[in-house]
């Protein structure tokens, strides 16, 4: 039996653990932390459960082709989804409601109700829903793999909604949102990426899966989720190392052997896995001696996906009741600034449907935020001026709460910032991102996919969701489900999957 040692046991690591056992290998599972997931974690802070990355699943229901995959993965069976009633509610300082309704024809109806005038764009925007309703995004052979029959099916597939993808991804929310005459329209379309700059296709595709029941929510947060992968691979005969950080891959004659660990004991394997960040992974671990021309485009380019930062409110108030919704967003009377930037609709959403958030009777809020990295990393050799500027943040966050619902700062129990330094801390993500590179539509033509080996090491493999941009859970669970299926092509194995019941 073939043995793999797998750097990391995040979504990826977790995958390429779960398919190697599967698949017939002995796989171990290297991890610094003391808990499996990486950024898709949940914490603990007096009674209240702050969650870090399942707000929307791609997958979770069975009209996605990552349904199955985490179906093998184990990650669905018993736990139930929350489907959302809309993606997106925003309030105007005079009353008015815009909801982004995962119903399409509601959502239609509605916004035709709110702007009889708006009609065109209106529809604009739900026919392009409904045209994507029908595209499932194929999860089959990492392109590595693919012949030429096996191209020319996925490009059957994406064929016909070619022109609409350049038409989404160029089409920025900013633009499409001037199209509207109500402002409210306007101000919520402009919003609908959490505030942040982007593409129309950071809305319609969304909603195109959560029409479908396709990217829920699933009950118990993104630590249980994770932990729910770790079980299915210690269930299959795999073993998870926690609080031991690699420090080097080990190389004899062109060829990785092992990895050693920071204590100085060396683990030996067939084939090493880095599940793991890429910039860390190609300087640190392999002293940057080997990079592809691809990778290092990549790092030099530095073209990150923005930071976030985090503010979870958990407050001794009820505030049950509420459609669930991935987020709502309320017009301040006046911007205020966090994280050094200007924030005129301040975004919220409340766990009200997951009673594993917050202590009966009571509720956790958690606000998302785009920031700069620099804002923070100047910050970093002095503690004291860092967590002044997270109270500061927290307090600004709480001042615009109370407008929202007068009465919450006295019934404030719990508040935790995580900045952009404490996902870098945590995870040793490059800037503490939660995504990886800049999706990049020039760069896709140029490259038809993200390299994941480098010259000159052979059963050296990259396989966390940097070589599948732009990232997320099912980006990170396909690239290691694919990293085995290029072992077991390379040890002439059939690839095989197993579901467990449930």
């Amino acid at each position: 039996m073939k043995k793999i040692i797998i750097i990391g046991a995040g979504i990826s690591g977790l995958s390429a653990g779960c398919y190697a056992a599967m698949n017939g290998y002995e796989a171990r599972i290297v991890e610094a932390h003391s808990l499996p997931g990486g950024l898709c974690t949940s914490w603990m802070r007096k009674g209240y459960l702050i969650d870090d990355s399942c707000h929307s699943l791609m997958g979770s229901g069975p009209a996605s082709s990552y349904y199955p995959i985490w179906r093998e993965l184990g990650a669905l069976q018993g736990r139930r989804i929350v489907d959302y009633e809309y993606f997106a509610g925003f309030t105007a300082p005079d009353g008015r409601v815009f909801r982004l309704y995962t119903d399409i024809d509601r959502l239609e109806r509605h916004m035709n109700e709110l702007s009889p005038a708006d009609a065109v764009p209106t529809e604009e925007l739900c026919r392009l829903v409904r045209r994507f309703a029908d595209f499932d995004i194929p999860v089959g052979k990492p392109a590595e793999l693919m012949g030429l029959l096996d191209g020319f099916r996925m490009m059957s597939r994406f064929i016909p909604y070619m022109k609409l993808f350049d038409k989404l991804l160029s089409l920025t929310l900013e633009a499409f949102a001037a199209r509207f005459k109500d402002s409210l329209l306007s101000d919520g379309i402009r919003n609908a990426n959490y505030g942040a700059a982007g593409s129309l296709f950071s809305l319609v595709m969304p909603l195109a899966a959560m029409s479908q029941k396709a990217a829920g929510y699933p009950i118990g947060g993104s630590l249980a989720f994770s932990k729910a992968i770790e079980a299915r691979f210690t269930s299959l005969g795999g073993t998870v190392r926690y609080g031991t950080r690699v420090t080097k891959v080990l190389e004899r004659n062109g060829r990785a052997f092992g990895v050693r660990l920071e204590d100085g004991v060396e683990m030996e394997a067939d084939y090493v896995i880095a599940a793991c960040d890429m910039k860390s992974t190609l300087i640190g671990l392999l002293d940057g001696s080997r990079i592809h021309p691809v990778h290092k485009e990549l790092l030099d380019s530095g073209s990150l996906t923005g930071p976030l930062t985090q503010i979870a409110i958990g407050a001794n108030l009820d505030l049950s009741g509420s459609p669930a919704a991935q987020f709502e967003a309320f017009k301040l009377s006046k911007p205020i600034s966090i994280c050094g930037r200007m924030v005129e609709w301040f975004n919220v959403k409340n766990y009200a449907y997951d009673p594993a958030m917050a202590p009966r009777g009571k509720s956790l809020l958690l606000s998302m935020f785009l920031c700069e990295w620099s804002h923070w990393e100047k910050l970093k050799g002095d503690p004291g001026a860092y967590k002044a500027e997270k109270e500061r943040t927290a307090e600004a966050c709480i001042g615009a709460l109370e407008t929202r619902y007068p009465g919450i700062r006295g019934r404030v129990e719990i508040v935790d910032v995580a900045t952009p330094l404490t996902y870098e801390r945590y995870t040793g993500n490059w800037k503490g991102t939660h995504m990886t590179w800049q999706y990049s539509a020039e760069f896709n033509k140029r490259h038809r996919f993200i390299p994941k080996t480098v010259p000159g090491l052979d059963g050296f493999y990259l396989a966390s969701m940097w070589t599948n941009p732009p990232g997320g859970l099912p980006g990170a669970a396909e690239v290691g489900r694919g990293i085995v299926q290029i072992l077991c092509t390379q040890d002439r194995k059939r690839f095989v999957t197993t579901i467990p019941p449930g």
